[in-house]
């Protein structure tokens, strides 16, 4: 069984990406991605990481977007959530997806210089 944390942080992030589809900021540019929700333990705040696969003005301009869009999308999951409290949003980016390509690089140097 999963834990009521657990469940609440998946529904989150899938009405988390559905309220994201609704933003209409032209500051949010790039690919951007979800990649992972922490929930407070008193439930009050959710921190969403994301990746934004584009260059530094870009993520830049994105960051500020959604942290502008925090509000609105947190008025979204009023609308949409029956619960008695819906956290407040916050976003953070997450340089992991980038870290991990750039280790795959060097681990695929690696083996082609032992194949060597």
């Amino acid at each position: 069984m999963f834990s009521r944390d657990e469940r609440l942080k998946e529904l989150f992030r899938a009405e988390i990406v559905k309220a994201l589809r609704d933003v209409k900021d032209p500051g949010i540019s790039g690919l951007v991605t979800l990649t992972d929700i922490n929930l407070s333990s008193d439930r009050k705040t959710v921190i969403v990481f994301y990746s934004v696969l584009g260059n530094a003005k870009e993520r830049a301009m994105t960051a500020r977007a959604l942290t502008r869009s925090a509000p609105y999308l947190h008025h979204l999951l009023v609308k949409r959530l029956s619960l008695r409290v819906i956290p407040r949003l916050i976003f953070e980016f997450d340089d992991t997806p980038r870290r991990a390509s750039q280790v795959d690089k060097i681990l695929g140097r690696i083996e082609q210089e032992r194949e060597k």
